[in-house]
């Protein structure tokens, strides 16, 4: 076996254990992005709920309020205490946001052959 064919067999090789590990962190990205969504989506639902809730318990608060049922409720508090919880909610979603899209661009960069390009400079590098 000439020198020529077994670089052609080692670039074969190569290729096809490129191509797998391609085809493997595809799939492993998409559904890491596919579970982002879902979690992005329920913490939309989550501060959507909560929003919701704020209002009907303000509400409920004043009708007791009304009927002489409490008295002296700290709305300032109960308010500052919700925003918070929602304001920690959005940061949390703006985050999981950017790691969606950080997400996108590595299927991307898989989809139209930049990853390949990385990783065959990675191999030239290792082995020359």
């Amino acid at each position: 076996m000439s020198i020529n064919n077994l670089k052609k067999y080692k670039q074969t090789i190569m290729g096809n254990f490129r191509s797998i590990k391609l085809e493997k962190d595809y799939a492993q990205f998409q559904l890491l992005q596919f579970q982002l969504m879902e979690l992005i989506s329920h913490y939309e639902n989550l501060i959507n709920l909560q929003e919701e809730i704020q209002s009907k318990h303000y509400q409920t608060i004043k009708q007791l309020e009304e009927l002489d049922l409490i008295d002296n409720y700290d709305y300032v508090k109960w308010h500052q205490k919700k925003s918070e919880e929602i304001s920690l909610w959005k940061k949390e979603l703006k985050l999981l946001t950017e790691y969606k899209y950080q997400i996108n661009n590595i299927l991307e960069n898989i989809k139209n052959g930049t990853a390949e390009e990385m990783l065959i400079k990675q191999e030239k590098n290792l082995f020359d």
